[in-house]
């Protein structure tokens, strides 16, 4: 999400964090240690509280906000891992900015539920950390005027996610960029089982790419096939 409205910033220049916050005792000590390494400056800029979009409270969710944080790294190439520890941190659904202090930035994104043991956690259900960009440009899907969801905003979240993974995976498939313009953006679980769908195609295309015998090869591009297959016959491609 970018090019966040006015109403949702927090304070004038946003209200900073304190970086111990990321790195508790709890945390692995060599986990613990390699964060600490990287960040330098957190800051809590925008969020999503008010009924606009209204919330989900179900017995699996309680999606009453989303955060938009920016966290400046010494290191841009930690942000995958900056993000797998950070994100399970937070209780809300949140949008993370990595960035070194210049133009380049990832944005990250965590799916969360509650975990059914303990209402009080979290569980990462699904994520996605993009790729490195130096603009917003070429992201104009992600703009907040631009996404179509509003039903909730877990489901409004998800639609970020699933565009920002199509938008670092333009030709996962052939035609996949019609899926910007498919009528699938206005229903959640669609939405979630995209996502899923693509994730798992990108998992299957790595692991073609490490297969050494034929045999492997050519089972895993069956899948690939299937999956492709599926996806255009679900979304009308």
């Amino acid at each position: 999400m970018i090019d966040l409205p006015d109403s949702w910033r927090v304070e004038t220049n946003g209200k900073r964090l304190n970086l111990k916050s990321f790195t508790p005792a709890t945390l692995p000590t060599a986990q613990r240690s390699r964060l600490r390494k990287i960040l330098r400056k957190a800051t809590l800029t925008h969020q999503l509280t008010s009924p606009e979009i209204p919330s989900l409270i179900t017995d699996e969710y309680r999606c009453e906000a989303i955060l938009f944080l920016d966290i400046e790294l010494t290191d841009l190439r930690q942000a995958d891992f900056a993000a797998r520890t950070i994100q399970p941190q937070i209780k809300a659904h949140a949008v993370i900015r990595f960035h070194e202090g210049g133009d380049r930035f990832a944005l990250s994104f965590a799916h969360k539920r509650l975990n059914l043991l303990d209402d009080s956690a979290i569980v990462i259900a699904d994520a996605h950390c993009t790729e490195v960009h130096v603009s917003t440009a070429a992201l104009a899907p992600l703009r907040q005027s631009s996404l179509l969801n509003r039903l909730n905003k877990r489901d409004h979240y998800l639609e970020a996610m699933a565009k920002a993974f199509l938008l670092d995976h333009p030709k996962i498939f052939i035609g996949a960029v019609q899926l910007f313009d498919a009528k699938l953006w206005f229903h959640g679980p669609t939405i979630l089982a995209l996502f899923r769908a693509l994730t798992e195609l990108e998992s299957l295309k790595a692991k073609k790419d490490r297969a050494r015998s034929l045999a492997d090869k050519a089972a895993l591009n069956t899948s690939i096939k299937t999956t492709i297959e599926k996806i255009r016959m679900n979304y009308e491609l």
